[in-house]
């Protein structure tokens, strides 16, 4: 009994040695608290939750009554607010038609004429618009939560809980309740003050808006250097306070006051990571040029920081030249994501240009194609099937003056078709303070950024104010942004069903796509009315002409098999019908399957899409800017960045290979396609025919035999060797031209694909087909082979596509083993 008693104690003792140990390690995993989650067990709470819990989260946080010194600290917009949701009743003793999509805003920052408004609560609506108005009805919807819906809530996402069961919610009351609270911050644009409608307090009026709200963090903006943390004062820790020397306008230097601001450390997620940390917010390099602070000052008046923006990213310079179409696509595929470019805290800023670069002035607006990849490291997130998919977005970019500076900048806002999630990343267009800066919800810190900014001068009339009019105007970022607004509104509705998942049909990247094909299409209908009038001259008609080729290029990309996809065609007569009053209450539609994934497999991945877009501008001669950021500001050592991929992208043999099959075989084949193949063929036909007969290695005579016969064998020599042999020799071993490989990369593969090509066959004799030895090894044998190889080669660089080679390959050989007898020679040796 006593050595059992021994054994016993000695094990126990052991175990807790152990523990320990490796107790360290265990809190790492989060296994030591069941209140941490890690990466691979999340809590089943949400982010949007649990951050929640955090006081400077709150909106009671911040008395609307205080402000900032003015000399120091800067509206961040003129019309600020926070929307809250109406009850149904009052919705339903609403004044005006029942049904009307409307919201409570409460002001939080007001133009000066208006400042008596500051601190109200008003009714916020949508301005008497005729085409707003109907596309405003067409994307108005019952929501009733479906299984789907409760079981991603019960998952841990976010979902409208409180828009369950209510009728007519339009996008102003989707937007308000995509939360389980009243606390979606928004700006404002083309305000008109309503006089009073009876619903708000005794003579308060009301707001009517030209266009959607705008998501956005902070109601003050303040331009600093961070120095340091800042000593306590009055006890408690000051580990989130730091000191910051403000910009002195008049100086143009940051030599203003130094004064103390909080830069809260964000409470651990659902995953144990920090959604941000200012770890590193004062030895980055990216902060020497400044800091823009946005938020607003507490209870006690200290300024609490809710998100950040480093002033060196937006500044118009480059830190390098890519010239040239070859060189900036190279960068893109190769430089932009490589391991160099990839360290934590590190950014750069890259203008590519085919032609000579044309500066960025004051007022040019651009297209802004968004990708984000992910998170490595110790804390890293989990990858399937090797890829690293990401997120896509398109938004806008515009060259505007800073206020503190005088200097012109990069603003980019974000149209960002955004699936339910835990973070409580609402769809809606956003501001870049709230999409990456914001330090509950902002992705800046936590994973690498890709903004590309095109250049769009050249296809782009100049901005107008009428959102959802003006039909006469060419513009793709008009058209854009109106198809991504109905997407948006639909993914915040979920088209009924409060819930909006992910999938290789329907995705940030498909339905980002899904708004271009639709804005493609309405502005080549514009198009043609245009040009029905007259070819005209001048800048206008070259600008005309730039924007038809655009479209054609863009309508190759987007529907690669010249036919949109069934639910794009139909979603886009709803936008059109809507927009003119017409077919009330028509539904949207959205389809799964293999067959419409394929009708659009060049935009099923992020990074897929975002590099053909990148590449398809570049073709068209447009200039472009590249921001990439790798976790700002970099100090949380516990994750890495990741590069987003295509599909296997982290096993890169196959994911190329698979890139390049996918590539040439489903590339659009048309008129062009087709004559190009026969220019090829007659060539090549009439050529091998007059060698090889010359030289005794095709018979003079021709028998065609029964058909059926030689019907049947061809359909095997279409297998093999034609389909084995191109997609070996030519799709698996060439860079596909999508790849911008360049003339002398092009050639150079072209020649070892043909050597190989022409060596492979007398190896085949000599191996695993003796009955072809003798053949194979015949020098007029190998003549005809490099023949047919240089013109599949050739059909493949111009197409891009199988098609063209294997059926220039599948007809040689179906001739000369058929009625050229070819066939008589592949007998054993006597």
């Amino acid at each position: 009994m006593k050595s059992f008693t021994a054994l016993l104690a000695w094990s126990l003792a052991l175990v807790l040695a152990l523990a320990a140990l490796f107790s360290p390690a265990l809190a790492t995993m989060g296994a030591t608290s069941p209140g941490i989650g890690t990466p691979s067990a999340p809590l089943p709470l949400s982010n949007d939750a649990l951050s929640e819990r955090a006081p400077f989260n709150q909106s009671a946080h911040y008395p609307l009554g205080l402000r900032p010194d003015p000399a120091l600290y800067k509206p961040h917009a003129d019309w600020i607010g926070r929307l809250i949701l109406p009850s149904e009743r009052e919705l339903a003793e609403a004044p005006g038609t029942p049904g009307q999509d409307w919201t409570w805003i409460e002001l939080e920052q007001v133009p000066a004429p208006q400042a008596s408004l500051l601190g109200q609560r008003l009714r916020l609506g949508w301005k008497d618009n005729p085409p707003l108005t109907n596309l405003v009805r067409a994307v108005t919807t019952d929501i009733r939560l479906d299984a789907a819906a409760r079981s991603a809530s019960t998952d841990g996402n976010v979902v409208p809980v409180r828009l369950d069961g209510r009728r007519r919610v339009g996008p102003l009351q989707s937007l308000a309740g995509a939360r389980p609270r009243d606390d979606v911050i928004v700006e404002l644009q083309e305000v008109a003050v309503a006089p009073a409608d009876g619903l708000a307090a005794a003579g308060a009026p009301s707001l009517r808006i030209g266009r959607p709200p705008i998501q956005t963090t902070g109601r003050w903006v303040a331009l600093a250097q961070i120095l340091g943390p800042a000593p306590a004062v009055g006890g408690g820790s000051a580990s989130d306070r730091y000191r910051v020397q403000h910009y002195d306008s008049e100086r143009g230097a940051f030599s203003g006051p130094i004064t103390t601001v909080r830069v809260p450390q964000q409470p651990l997620n659902r995953n144990g990571r920090w959604m941000s940390s200012p770890l590193g917010l004062v030895s980055n390099p990216i902060g020497e040029q400044g800091w823009y602070l946005y938020g607003a000052p507490d209870a006690t008046g200290l300024f609490t920081v809710q998100a950040l923006r480093p002033r060196a990213l937006f500044q118009l310079m480059a830190d390098q030249l890519q010239h040239g179409r070859d060189a900036s696509w190279r960068y893109l595929q190769r430089g932009s994501w490589a391991p160099t470019s990839l360290q934590r805290g590190s950014f750069s800023r890259v203008e590519l240009a085919a032609k000579t670069p044309v500066p960025w002035v004051l007022g040019d607006r651009g297209l802004l194609i968004h990708l984000f990849g992910g998170i490595g490291g110790r804390q890293a997130e989990p990858i399937a099937f090797f890829t690293v998919t990401g997120h896509f977005a398109f938004g806008e970019a515009e060259v505007v003056r800073d206020p503190f500076t005088g200097e012109l900048q990069f603003a980019l806002r974000y149209h960002q078709i955004y699936a339910n999630n835990p973070d409580g990343i609402v769809a809606g267009t956003q501001d870049w303070s709230a999409y990456a800066g914001d330090l509950r919800r902002g992705w800046l810190c936590t994973r690498p950024f890709s903004d590309l900014l095109v250049k769009l001068d050249r296809f782009d009339e100049p901005a107008r104010s009428d959102f959802g009019a003006g039909e006469s105007q060419l513009s793709l970022l008009r058209e854009l942004q109106l198809q991504a607004e109905v997407l948006m509104a639909r993914y915040r509705s979920g088209d009924g069903t409060g819930f909006n998942g992910v999938g290789a049909a329907i995705s940030c990247v498909q339905d980002s796509s899904q708004a271009l094909a639709i804005a493609v299409e309405r502005l080549r209908l514009r198009l043609a009315s245009a040009t029905s009038q007259g070819p005209g001259s001048g800048p206008d008609a070259e600008r005309i002409q730039s924007l038809e080729r655009l479209t054609r290029s863009l309508d190759g990309l987007l529907t690669p098999f010249g036919q949109m996809r069934a639910d794009w065609r139909r979603n886009a007569a709803v936008v059109e019908q809507s927009s003119q009053g017409m077919d009330e209450g028509a539904a949207f539609r959205r389809s799964t399957g293999l067959r419409v994934t394929l009708l659009s497999w060049r935009t099923m991945v992020p990074r897929s899409g975002h590099d053909n877009l990148a590449q398809l501008f570049l073709n068209q001669g447009a200039q472009l800017h590249v921001l990439r950021t790798n976790q700002i500001p970099g100090g949380d050592g516990r994750i890495t960045p990741l590069a987003p991929t295509d599909l296997l992208g982290q096993l890169p043999p196959v994911a190329s290979l698979l890139r390049r099959i996918a590539s040439a075989l489903f590339m659009a084949v048309g008129w062009r396609t087709v004559a190009m193949t026969l220019a090829i063929l007659v060539p090549y036909a009439l050529l091998a025919l007059a060698l090889g007969r010359r030289s005794g290695f095709l018979h003079a005579q021709v028998r065609w035999g029964p058909p059926l016969p030689l019907l049947r064998r061809s359909l095997g020599w279409l297998l093999m060797p034609a389909l084995v042999e191109e997609l070996l020799f030519r799709v698996a071993l060439l860079p596909h031209p999508l790849e911008g490989e360049g003339l002398a990369g092009t050639l150079a593969w072209g020649s070892l694909s043909l050597g190989l090509f022409v060596i492979y066959h007398p190896l085949a004799g000599r191996t695993w087909y003796p009955n072809a030895k003798r053949v194979f090894h015949d020098p007029r044998f190998l003549v005809q082979c490099t023949l047919l190889g240089l013109a599949c080669l050739v059909a493949y660089n111009l197409s891009g596509s199988i098609w063209p080679p294997l059926l220039i390959h599948w007809l040689a050989v179906t001739v000369w083993l058929g009625p050229l007898q070819g066939h008589r020679r592949l007998r054993p040796a006597r």
